[in-house]
């Protein structure tokens, strides 16, 4: 479904003078649920506070966006505590601590 998803994206807002916008995102949580909810740097907030961190990819051209990809990074203190991280039904490639940067680089491969 993603890849055919993603080829639809291609088809209506792709082309050579498409430009693909890497962005990260950060998500302000109060709770300590949410999966790689920890005390991190927050560009949105513009300090360090509780959040969950992304990489977004977005297509873009001629004034058309299209949403193509979203990945979560994980921190060190969750990666790092195994069980937490299997209750969280994290998907095995996904457990290993990534900067935003080396998430958006796995998006896009």
């Amino acid at each position: 479904m993603r890849q055919a998803l993603l080829g639809k994206a291609d088809r209506s807002v792709g082309g050579s003078d498409a430009i693909l916008v890497v962005d990260d995102t950060a998500l302000p949580k109060k709770g300590n649920n949410s999966v790689g909810v920890a005390p991190q740097y927050a560009t949105t907030l513009g300090k360090t506070a509780k959040c969950q961190t992304l990489a977004s990819l977005t297509l873009a051209r001629g004034g058309v966006t299209v949403a193509v990809g979203l990945a979560l990074s994980l921190p060190e203190t969750w990666t790092a505590n195994p069980d937490r991280i299997a209750r969280a039904s994290v998907p095995e490639d996904r457990r290993a601590t990534r900067t935003q940067l080396e998430s958006a680089v796995a998006e896009i491969d």
